[in-house]
């Protein structure tokens, strides 16, 4: 019972206002679903507040635009800005990770040392993790496409619940791969993508 509400704890923390959202939906309709998603935010936003949890850029780009695309939305007569609102999300939050390929350490790299790995110093590890993180901006520009191919093809109603499955189960199958990264590093390594050095990083 610990271990399903921790996993529960996780769902809303991580997914909360999806999860908000396609039940708003699907029990009430797509104005409730709004304005459910909203207040759920904007609660979210209080408590991470009390509890100094922080609020991390993608939570405040992603949320941000949820507010104001339901916010226009509830005063449209047709819903429509929610339709391409992952669309435009996952878009920029591949730019945001384009730009952050080329600073002193590209940003996965600084979001896998923030939890506590140390994988030294080197241009090969430098290398390694530019490419871990153009993996990350190929994933959000080809989920965005997905979602606009969607988009223009069903309802939001029919669209919901595959973006309800595809969004959570295709960034688990990306975190995993970063997390046990050392394979990816060796593969690089011998298709000669990395600069030579003498040892490979401490990532698994």
């Amino acid at each position: 019972m610990a271990g399903l509400l921790g996993k529960l704890r996780y769902a809303f923390a991580e997914f909360g206002s999806m999860i908000v959202f396609v039940v708003g939906l699907y029990g009430f309709g797509i104005k409730p679903a709004i304005v459910a998603t909203i207040v759920w935010i904007v609660g979210d936003a209080i408590q991470r507040a009390v509890r100094g949890l922080g609020f991390p850029q993608v939570w405040l780009f992603a949320n941000g635009l949820v507010v104001v695309f339901g916010g226009v939305d509830l005063y449209a007569a047709t819903p429509f800005m929610l339709r391409y609102e992952p669309v435009v999300t996952n878009a920029l939050t591949g730019l945001v990770f384009a730009a952050g390929a080329f600073g002193e350490k590209p940003v996965i790299q600084l979001l896998a040392e923030a939890r506590g790995r140390d994988f030294g110093e080197g241009a090969d590890i430098r290398r390694f993790f530019q490419w871990l993180t153009f993996i990350w901006v190929a994933y959000f520009l080809l989920k965005a496409a997905l979602y606009y191919w969607l988009a223009e093809r069903l309802t939001l109603e029919e669209a919901m619940p595959i973006r309800a499955v595809i969004g959570p189960v295709s960034l688990v199958a990306l975190l995993a791969l970063s997390w046990r990264s050392r394979p990816l590093f060796l593969l690089l390594r011998r298709l000669r993508l990395l600069p030579v050095a003498a040892a490979a990083p401490g990532a698994e």
